[in-house]
């Protein structure tokens, strides 16, 4: 008879066995028919990056054939078994290649087998560990050093003197397959590909990525230890999330509001992130969105309300008219304030009911317009909203100013206490973004905060006062009762 504590042995084993057995274990013919479900219509039957969804995206969906796996932790070209597993699990940020975890693991595992039958050669050798640098912790001095080898290696001519990718390699930038390949936006960690922690920023740098102009920079510093600083120096330029907001709040301000973007009265006002989708319901579709985020801040006084958006842009375009536009944005709201859940349709509305549109454009500043659908705008006559923009080192700064009060049945009051639908389109002209072409929101929130009275700061002293007047009298009761 088995004793008690071998049984509990052998039956761990056989868990730990049962649960391994599958995380390893690949099966290519398994993997080709979820090759065929789930990734052939933009990779192609044939894994050539040719399938039917190609000519849509960009970047390009990766030809397996030619054996080039951007993101590996080799040292040589042959990636981990593991790098293939985790691209399939987490996805591409920034691409349409999306995360497949919802898949089960031996279906990932699966087809990471198959995909490697694309390009035998490539896995002919073994893959080499990638050794880095001892590492080096972050501080104001590294991150000095780190920016000196920004610029030592020229970093800044594809990503850009702030890191925005508005850098003037840009537009000369292919790919291995001669696609336009666009240098990532450092500002932006949760979009980089292959990971936003340091160690995998580090990878990044000195092993460079496959198929693309980012070479491996292990070799080309000055000492090794600069992969670490010019790590942390990267990280110092942007947040690893975009920490979106679900409300837009207005406060209330005293005195005058700028109209200079720059000023330093908006760096005191807390930003709301909003993120954007690119528009894919009518065409001309929009499945490569340039623009993803905007900062909103805004404030309102007694007469006006005023609007600061902050977005990113690789380029300042004025439009051609023929592939390039003039870059855009705009601010969408109910003509009047809703009853109930009920809005117009978020895509500038339709025939039936339109949508308020506070908009800003290259070469024509801020504009009042109603639209009854994105191809049907219509400016208001008398309209009195202003604004102000500024383009720096890849980012759109505009102020946006329009009465509280608005006279009219197509244009919308602002008033404190109400959750006012708002929502946000955005067009990068230079991308060929116009009319449906466009990066936009559903519907979101904003609330006018109330203005906060001078009560607060009299009451509180004034109720103290009271309180030690009562407890006075209370006190000389007392002593009174006491005596008798």
């Amino acid at each position: 008879m088995v004793a008690a504590g071998t049984r509990v042995g052998l039956l761990a084993a056989l868990l730990l066995i049962g649960v391994a057995t599958p995380v390893w274990a690949q099966d290519a013919n398994a993997g080709k028919a979820v090759y065929e479900r789930k990734c052939m219509l933009c990779h192609g039957e044939k894994g050539d990056g040719k399938g039917p969804a190609a000519e849509l995206l960009l970047p390009k969906p990766r030809d397996f054939t030619r054996g080039l796996f951007k993101i590996r932790s080799t040292a040589n070209k042959t990636p981990t078994d593991q790098d293939l597993f985790r691209i399939v699990s987490d996805g591409m940020p920034g691409t349409t290649m999306p995360a497949w975890e919802v898949l089960p693991e031996r279906d990932r595992r699966n087809v990471v087998a198959y995909i490697k039958t694309f390009a035998p050669d490539t896995f002919k050798e073994a893959p080499k560990k990638l050794e880095l640098p001892k590492e080096v912790s972050s501080s104001e001095a590294s991150i000095k050093r780190g920016k000196e080898m920004f610029e030592a290696i020229e970093c800044h001519k594809c990503h850009g003197t702030d890191g925005r990718a508005d850098g003037p390699s840009r537009p000369e930038l292919k790919d291995e397959w001669g696609y336009p390949v666009a240098p990532a936006n450092l500002t932006k960690r949760w979009n980089f590909r292959g990971g936003r922690s340091r160690a995998e920023i580090a990878t990044r740098i000195a092993n460079g990525v496959l198929g693309t102009p980012m070479p491996a920079f292990l070799d080309s510093v000055e000492k090794p230890e600069d992969i670490w600083h010019l790590t942390n120096y990267i990280v110092s330029l942007g947040p690893d999330s975009p920490q979106p907001a679900t409300l837009v709040t207005v406060n209330a301000v005293t005195g005058a509001i700028p109209d200079d973007p720059a000023a330093d009265f908006w760096k005191k006002i807390a930003p709301h992130n909003i993120l954007l989708e690119g528009q894919v319901i009518v065409d001309p579709r929009n499945f490569n969105p340039a623009i993803d985020l905007v900062s909103v801040r805004a404030v309102y006084n007694d007469k006006e309300i005023a609007f600061h958006l902050t977005w990113d842009d690789p380029s300042e375009s004025k439009g051609d008219g023929k592939t390039t536009f003039p870059d855009a944005i705009a601010l969408q709201f109910a003509p009047q304030q809703p009853t109930g859940t009920e809005r117009p349709y978020f895509l500038m509305g339709d025939a039936n009911d339109g949508v308020y549109l506070l908009r800003w454009e290259q070469g024509k500043g801020v504009g009042e317009l109603t639209a009854h659908g994105p191809t049907k705008l219509t400016p208001i006559q008398g309209a009195e909203a202003t604004g102000n923009a500024a383009f720096k080192n890849g980012q759109y700064t505009l102020v946006m100013k329009r009465a509280l009060a608005a006279t009219g049945a197509e244009r919308p009051s602002f008033r404190p206490r109400v959750f006012t639908p708002v929502a946000f389109q955005a067009w990068e002209g230079g991308a060929g973004d116009t009319g449906p072409k466009m990066s936009l929101t559903s519907w979101y929130y904003l609330r006018l905060e109330e203005p906060q009275s001078n009560r607060r700061f009299f009451i509180p002293p004034v109720a103290a006062l009271l309180t030690f007047g009562v407890l006075g009298v209370l006190v000389r009761a007392a002593r009174r009762r006491a005596v008798q």
